[in-house]
């Protein structure tokens, strides 16, 4: 059971990194066509950061699975925070700095077509 843990552990980030390189994909033509610098190379680095850390991971919960003795708590905190909180963390906020440079003017165009419902209902 403990193996099923482990792989589980692994689809969700693995799904997050398709999901990156979908954005990034989305995120270069989008940026050819608006003509902006290329912010989708900011994807790649949060893949790296996000793909990286998984086999370190996997290979601490795969060692639990084959009965090794745990560290201390404190000890396999600061691991799990070190190996997947912290890359993981970074790898978002490069993602996110990315798409909202890609996709922030669609709150304008949102804005714009909501003022323009307003006066319509109102005249």
């Amino acid at each position: 059971m403990n193996y099923l843990a482990s792989a589980l552990y692994i689809i969700g980030p693995l799904a997050v990194s398709v999901l990156l390189v979908l954005l990034m994909v989305l995120g270069k033509r989008l940026g050819q066509a608006l003509e902006l610098p290329p912010y989708y190379r900011l994807y790649y680095v949060a893949l790296l950061f996000f793909t990286l850390p998984l086999p370190a991971a996997w290979i601490l919960l795969l060692t639990k699975a084959w009965g090794l003795p745990d560290p201390a708590a404190e000890t396999g905190l600061i691991i799990k925070i070190c190996v997947a909180s912290i890359p993981m963390a970074i790898a978002i906020t490069f993602a996110i700095y990315a798409t909202a440079k890609y996709w922030g003017w669609i709150w304008g165009e949102l804005a714009s077509s909501r003022e323009k419902d307003g006066k319509q209902d109102g005249a």
